[in-house]
């Protein structure tokens, strides 16, 4: 198999990078699309020697190389503001608007798009079927699904929309969603063994949490405190990583010597929770809260690896039954 020439926007630490590496697809980088110093920086260190092209607004699509897998986890303004009197949503003045422009022009083989669950909902109901249908008006077949971090081998509660485009014909039945796999652990089982002291909570912030939360930490093993709901999970997962100045989850211990032990999570169990092996990614220089930040925004490499596999089964795949391009506009009823 050829190299996959990839270009990746709104890229954060490389999750389609890291994903077809796991995925053991031969691949290259003709580029990245970001404008966080600090994503840049980290995306750099673990994939040398790649041209970040910036801005996405800003990008010449003319003067771009060629590419045939375009990817992106991208913000999703509301359209309706951008399209305002034009009497339909119009997708101009937002950032996807911009990866319309670069793959209209560029006509890449694939695209796979990630998003948050909620852009399906029926509030933005116009806006995902408009999503769809521009990859639709440029020449695309489009499957999407609504995928969980914990259904496919990581305990994170992580439900992700993801939007597969396709110059390909999709066979009947064809599905994009991967089949499920087994958890290799639950949440105790990514925590690190020994932990720095700066990560624990003093007895003041710990009942600080039980008096304003109502929470029990008497716990038999090492669980996810979700504080959003005011409880501490007793299914060994975790829920959905956010940054860390959201102050969502905490890692409550067995008590010890008669006291309630509570953490924040550590770098390293962040990544591991986003699909990465230990080792597998080059921290730099980059502060607890950087890194932090970036595996909350960042792609699951775990789900990302699944699905490139899926995605390359089309590849040369010839079925004598197959549903035509104008049939495969997807969205929410």
């Amino acid at each position: 198999m050829k190299k996959i020439r990839l270009f990746d926007t709104f890229a954060g630490y490389g999750g389609a990078h890291f994903g077809l590496k796991k995925a053991g697809l031969p691949h290259e980088s003709i580029g990245f699309s970001e404008i966080d110093e600090f994503a840049d920086i980290i995306y750099r260190l673990n994939h040398p020697g790649v041209e970040n092209y910036g801005d996405i607004t800003k990008i010449d699509e003319k003067k771009l190389p060629d590419f045939d897998l375009f990817t992106g986890g991208f913000p999703c303004q509301p359209f309706s503001m951008a399209g305002k009197n034009l009497g339909e949503l119009d997708t101009r003045g937002t950032l996807f608007n911009d990866i319309i422009r670069i793959c209209e022009y560029k006509q890449p083989r694939n695209i796979l798009l990630e998003n948050v669950k909620s852009i399906t909902f029926k509030q933005h109901k116009d806006t995902f079927k408009k999503i769809i249908s521009e990859l639709n008006r440029i020449g695309y077949n489009v499957e999407f699904e609504i995928l969980n971090s914990k259904d496919f081998g990581i305990p994170q509660n992580r439900e992700r929309v993801w939007i597969f485009a396709t110059k390909n014909e999709i066979p009947f039945g064809w599905k994009l969603a991967p089949q499920p796999k087994k958890l290799k652990g639950y949440f105790k089982d990514f925590l690190d063994k020994n932990v720095e002291h700066h990560h624990y909570l003093n007895q003041k912030q710990i009942e600080h949490l039980i008096n304003k939360h109502k929470v029990d930490f008497n716990v038999n093993e090492a669980s996810c405190l979700d504080i959003y709901n005011k409880k501490v999970r007793t299914d060994g997962i975790s829920i959905t990583l956010t940054e860390p100045h959201h102050n969502t989850l905490r890692v409550v211990e067995v008590p010890k010597n008669g006291q309630y032990v509570v953490r924040k999570l550590t770098e390293f169990e962040h990544f591991r929770l986003m699909g990465f092996e230990d080792g597998e990614i080059d921290f730099g220089d980059l502060s607890y809260s950087q890194l932090c930040k970036r595996a909350g925004n960042g792609w699951d490499v775990n789900v990302a690896s699944l699905l490139f596999k899926r995605i390359y089964e089309l590849e040369g795949l010839v079925l004598p039954t197959t549903i035509k391009q104008s049939s495969r506009v997807h969205a929410p009823a």
